[in-house]
């Protein structure tokens, strides 16, 4: 964990847009264990048997509407479905930890009840990440693609969050004195100070962390089309004002490379993996450069085409 969760958690913010064209105003609602789950739906005429449908996973916190000038493209050709998790915008609290089993199986009842049945592409931001690539795990037989736009590192294994500071110079030492206690006090302030949607997961965030993502990477990625998109815009917070003994930009630089590395190695076996760098665009990169994950998707729809093509033809 260490200074690489509290970016992340930095990060996680709520951020909601106008609207336009799509009304997000006029969300719905579904049922699930006596809890009402707000949902939007679009496309619904493209609504076909072994047509994927969208399936959009949000960031940790956000709402659904970060996504509109996405679903506003894309639901022209596709369904899509979009929702927003318990105790997350109008979604009533269940009073459940936001586990990833608990989240997969709310999120599969939704999109059966509405008629939405598999192949699902899921498309996630940040956190969200997490939740498709279990349920990738738990269901891959129901996966059309994945893509995931910044997201949580579920490639992390324990002592990988030392290793940028120590390419950056930093001993072992000094790593552990600078962020031992700190992060303690912070993760302590975050849980007092913060509302308790974003608390619960956040808890959440640092378990699968201690648990080196275990539950999300259980069997390999299914054999489908796969994109990570990074975003590489330097973030500016507050927190950047400060002095350190070391470059903050440069250490962010080296920390996202790793990322790459880790993520470009599971597209290895993949027929369709690919991955993609927004050199200017920030965590959101859904607002930042809309254009990309459009295009991100558009191209993933293709390559399932050639997957199904292939099996008829053999």
């Amino acid at each position: 964990m260490r200074k690489d969760m509290e970016r992340v958690f930095v990060c996680a913010i709520v951020i909601i847009f106008g609207f336009s064209n799509i009304n997000f105003g006029q969300n719905e609602f579904l049922e699930v264990n006596g809890k009402k789950i707000e949902f939007f739906t679009a496309g619904l005429e493209n609504n076909h048997e072994n047509k994927p449908v969208l399936v959009f996973e949000n960031g940790m916190a956000s709402k659904l509407e970060n996504w509109k000038n996405i679903i506003k493209e894309v639901s022209k050709t596709s369904a899509v479905f979009s929702y927003n998790r318990p105790r997350i915008g109008e979604s009533e609290n269940d009073s459940l930890p936001p586990t990833t089993g608990h989240i997969i199986n709310n999120l599969r009842t939704m999109l059966l009840e509405k008629g939405f049945k598999p192949p699902y592409l899921f498309i996630s931001h940040s956190f969200g990440g997490a939740y498709i690539r279990s349920y990738a795990a738990k269901y891959p037989n129901e996966i059309a693609g994945l893509i995931f736009v910044d997201p949580i590192d579920f490639t992390k294994k324990k002592g990988d969050g030392d290793l940028p500071y120590l390419e950056i110079g930093l001993t072992q030492h000094q790593i552990d004195s600078m962020f031992a206690k700190p992060y303690k006090d912070f993760k302590e302030k975050l849980y007092a100070e913060m509302p308790n949607f974003y608390v619960e997961e956040v808890k959440i965030s640092s378990q699968l962390t201690n648990s080196e993502f275990r539950e999300c990477d259980s069997i390999p990625l299914p054999d489908v089309p796969v994109h990570f998109i990074k975003a590489g815009g330097y973030p500016k917070t507050p927190d950047d004002r400060g002095e350190t003994i070391f470059d903050k930009e440069k250490l962010f630089r080296i920390d996202e490379f790793l990322k790459m590395k880790r993520w470009i190695a599971l597209l290895y076996p993949l027929r369709y993996g690919k991955l993609f760098y927004s050199s200017s665009s920030g965590h959101f990169v859904q607002m930042d450069d809309p254009e990309l994950i459009i295009s991100s998707i558009k191209l993933a729809l293709s390559d399932y085409e050639k997957i199904q093509a292939a099996k008829i033809k053999n």
